[in-house]
This record gives C-alpha cells, structure tokens and sequence, in this order.
C-alpha cells in the first residue's frame, strides 16, 4: 500500500493552499488506479471542502489538483497517492 509521507503530504497542503488564495476555485479529479472505473471530480472553494474530499477516500487513491482557471497546465497540477 502506497502512502503519503507526512512531510510530502504537508508540502503538497502548503502547496493547495497557495493554489485556493491565487486562482480559486480548485478541480479535484480523483482516480482510482486498478479498479477498473471512471474517475470522480470535484470543485472545492476552501481547504475545508478540499479536507472533506480527503477524508472520505480509501488507500491508493490519486488525486490530482489545479484550478479551474489553468486547466491546460499539466505541470502545474499537484498530484497525492492517498
């Protein structure tokens, strides 16, 4: 099982925290690696909305973040494996 260390986990917050005060709001695309299904989008405006997202996910989940303003910017997207 893959998980986030707590020192990447609190760089990529950091990380998502910049992105919400600089170009809110934030697209959440949640992808479920080996399981075979499409995955689930979210627009979260605060860290809050974001935490609850978090909350809910089981391990090996990826998530990948960026505003919904710069789309095109793959580079520019955060990425956690929960």
């Amino acid at each position: 099982m893959n998980q986030v260390s707590s020192s990447a986990l609190a760089e990529a917050k950091d990380a998502i925290a910049q992105l919400i005060q600089q170009k809110p709001p934030i697209l959440v695309e949640i992808r479920f690696p080996k399981s075979g299904t499409s995955p689930d989008w979210r627009l979260c405006e605060d860290e809050d909305q974001l935490d609850q997202v978090l909350e809910r996910l089981g391990p090996g989940a990826e998530l990948h973040i960026s505003s919904v303003w710069d789309l095109k910017n793959v580079k520019g997207e955060i990425c956690l494996t929960k």
